[in-house]
């Protein structure tokens, strides 16, 4: 994280500019520095639509072939070097000796400042019909390709001219990449009314090893588990055209924790609209606004609108949206909806 706040304060010329950016700087080095102790992995608001990213419990418990491109860029108004996730993710239901599974493929490139970090997640679940819901569980290998090209740059004259030099471990001009791979587990349970799961990433501590450039030791750093337990229930509202979905995801890696909570309401299963809140131990976080609809039969538009709620007044919006498109590979789909209360 201190790269990228680096990146923003050594262009600087001039007193006015300096300490603008000075106490930019400082402001963000704190609330960046809080955030990456709770978490490492992306946060997505969508995550009531994007079950199987985290949990490969979900792959392919639908009947239907998914596909799915996600772009979030967090604190907008940061500039060069903010946080930007894009997400590409297909699933599938496939059969084996006449048991359902699931097949899926997520490919992740999440960047901030100098770090960039490229997954890909191969996804498989089993999913067991019980008397009142389905039972599933998945297992997710993922590759991760970590990359940290530092830029160094200071003013070459000026009364605040800083001299260009590197953090130890880190060579100036230098390209560090490792290449890692961890496992993750997921187990969910739904219902036609409400469904609940559970996962868990990186359960082996992968390990990134680098040299440093002042020294021969190896310095490493670790993707820590994280764990998330994700929930929602289904409200019938008296008007039969609209439908309420409250829900919920707790993500944690048992030193901290953030909690989104947030309610839809569905329109003809064709609309949706929705308000949310994420909480974490320190501060309340943000609260966000969800809207979407169903251009026609099978692909999806959402948006998703992040109010930063901390101090970081200078970013105060985050941005979400998220395309998908859902098509049969055994019959050509014939009706819009899933629900046979809209047939």
């Amino acid at each position: 994280m201190f790269y990228f706040c680096s990146h923003r304060i050594l262009y600087l010329k001039g007193e006015e500019g300096f300490m603008k950016y000075y106490f930019s700087f400082f402001i963000l080095l704190i609330i960046i520095n809080l955030a990456a102790k709770a978490q490492q992995e992306p946060i997505y608001s969508t995550y009531m639509l994007t079950r199987h990213v985290a949990n490969p419990g979900f792959v392919g418990s639908e009947s239907t072939v998914n596909a799915m491109f996600l772009n979030r860029t967090m604190f907008a108004g940061i500039g060069d070097g903010k946080p930007v996730t894009s997400v590409f993710g297909v699933e599938a239901p496939i059969d084996i000796l006449g048991a359902k599974n699931g097949l899926g493929l997520i490919i992740v490139s999440d960047r901030l400042g100098f770090y960039d970090n490229v997954e890909i997640d191969a996804k498989y679940a089993y999913h067991h019909q019980l008397t009142n819901g389905m039972f599933g569980g998945g297992i997710s290998f993922r590759i991760s390709n970590f990359t940290l090209n530092p830029t160094w740059n200071s003013p070459s004259e000026g009364d605040y001219w800083i001299e260009a030099t590197s953090d130890p471990t880190v060579p100036i001009g230098s390209d560090l990449s490792t290449i890692t791979f961890g496992v993750g587990l997921g187990f969910y349970y739904e219902t036609t009314d409400y469904y609940l799961g559970l996962a868990a990433t990186n359960l082996n501590r992968s390990e990134h090893l680098f040299r440093s450039n002042s020294n021969e030791e190896w310095n490493s750093s670790y993707n820590v588990p994280h764990y998330y337990l994700n929930g929602a229930y289904n409200i019938e509202l008296p008007d039969p055209l609209f439908d309420l979905q409250p829900s919920f995801i707790l993500r944690s890696d048992l030193a901290s924790y953030t909690l989104d909570v947030n309610g839809t309401t569905y329109f003809k299963d064709k609309y949706w609209a929705g308000f949310g809140l994420r909480v974490s131990p320190r501060n309340f976080q943000a609260f966000n606004f969800l809207g979407g609809v169903e251009l026609f039969n099978g692909l999806k538009i959402s948006y998703m609108l992040d109010i930063n709620t901390s101090i970081i007044t200078l970013a105060p919006t985050s941005h979400e949206i998220m395309v998908s498109y859902s098509f049969n590979i055994e019959t050509k789909r014939d009706q819009r909806y899933k629900s046979i209360r809209y047939l």
